[in-house]
């Protein structure tokens, strides 16, 4: 093994972010918990293709969150060069990516439904199935270098009271596919790249052709009917509900993905100094904020989480009370139909005996 690192964070610093960042996990689960919750147990956006695209995102963000700091608490007992270099890496940029992929997906769906003018050109919850699978598949492939197994490895610690304890892996060494590159040459191509340059000016695009294209149709329905549609609203909250959680990728995402292509750069090792710490636990708080960010932009959303989650029993009665007034409808119905045929029976009976006196 390699020489191992010292990591440049105060001791403070990193205990700081075991115990922040342990609180923000549990929020962020939780928060990621209750958005597949309300999309899969709403009736009215269960079948919708962009609640395919926002489960998919939630469990990525769990995912994430797990690879993010859970993994780092798993380092005091697994310490295998595998685990913390190879699968701790493979993880954390594959559930980042898939993330960031199912934003661009959601995007190019509310695109398609404001600018397709045949309705057999829109996006149904089937194809955003196979979308999803096929942004997994993809993202996998493409980040299966991290899976390979390194032939050498160096650590960074931390000392704290004056105990030596792993904090992160400093770099990874591969030879495949005819190539020697290391973990740190995977992680700049990331940040350069798929990451931190491709998904986030997608995303933007999309955002930005939405914008354009709801501005466009809400003036020609305004210019045709002098009125707005309904629909219109539940679009603005969709793309409200986009632009800001680009907003939270740009401001809390891209600056550790700056921060580390500007390190090996300069030709250092992976940032450990204070500020990759304060960087990363603003990461973790970009994929704790989707669920947030819902509740803000959507008065719908609002009413069905508070539905779903804080008064389920309500919505049983409700939705036992169409049923049970239908069914005294329905008895009521059958018996002043029996009565007629009765009280039918019987004039005839009556005229028949008059028709025979």
């Amino acid at each position: 093994m390699n020489s191992s690192c010292l990591a440049h964070a105060h001791p403070n610093v990193i205990l700081f972010y075991f115990i922040v960042g342990c609180l923000l996990t549990i929020l962020g689960t939780v928060l990621n918990l209750c958005s597949c919750l309300l999309f899969c147990r709403a009736k009215s956006l269960v079948n919708t293709p962009y609640s395919v695209f926002i489960i998919a995102l939630s469990i990525a963000d769990m995912v994430k969150l797990f690879a993010e700091y859970s993994v780092h608490i798993l380092f005091f007992y697994i310490q295998h060069p595998y685990f913390v270099c190879s699968i701790t890496w493979f993880l954390t940029m594959t559930s980042e990516n898939t993330s960031y992929a199912f934003l661009c997906a959601l995007g190019i769906e509310r695109n398609l439904k404001v600018w397709a003018t045949d309705r057999r050109s829109l996006m149904t919850r089937r194809n955003a199935c196979l979308i999803t699978i096929c942004i997994v598949f993809f993202v996998i492939s493409y980040n299966h270098p991290f899976l390979l197994l390194p032939y050498d490895t160096s650590y960074c610690y931390f000392q704290l009271y004056n105990k030596k304890i792993l904090f992160s892996c400093s770099d990874a060494y591969y030879n495949a596919y005819g190539l020697r590159f290391t973990l740190s040459n995977l992680l700049f191509i990331e940040n350069i790249g798929l990451n931190n340059l491709i998904l986030p000016l997608i995303i933007i695009s999309t955002n930005v052709t939405l914008m354009v294209g709801l501005h466009r149709r809400a003036h020609q329905r305004r210019y045709r009917l002098g009125t707005y549609k309904n629909d219109d609203w539940k679009e603005r909250s969709v793309i409200l509900y986009m632009l800001l959680s680009s907003i939270a990728f740009v401001l809390l995402t891209s600056p550790i993905g700056i921060l580390g292509a500007w390190t090996m750069i300069q030709g250092k090792r992976l940032p450990t100094n204070n500020l990759a710490i304060i960087l990363d636990l603003m990461e973790i708080i970009h994929h704790c904020s989707h669920f947030p960010i819902l509740l803000m932009t959507s008065s719908i959303i609002r009413r069905k989480t508070v539905q779903i989650l804080f008064h389920p029993r309500m919505k049983r009665e409700n939705s036992m009370t169409p049923r049970s007034s239908l069914s005294r409808r329905a008895r009521t119905s059958r018996s002043t139909s029996s009565r007629e045929a009765n009280l039918s029976r019987i004039r005839s009976r009556l005229k028949s005996l008059s028709t025979t006196s």
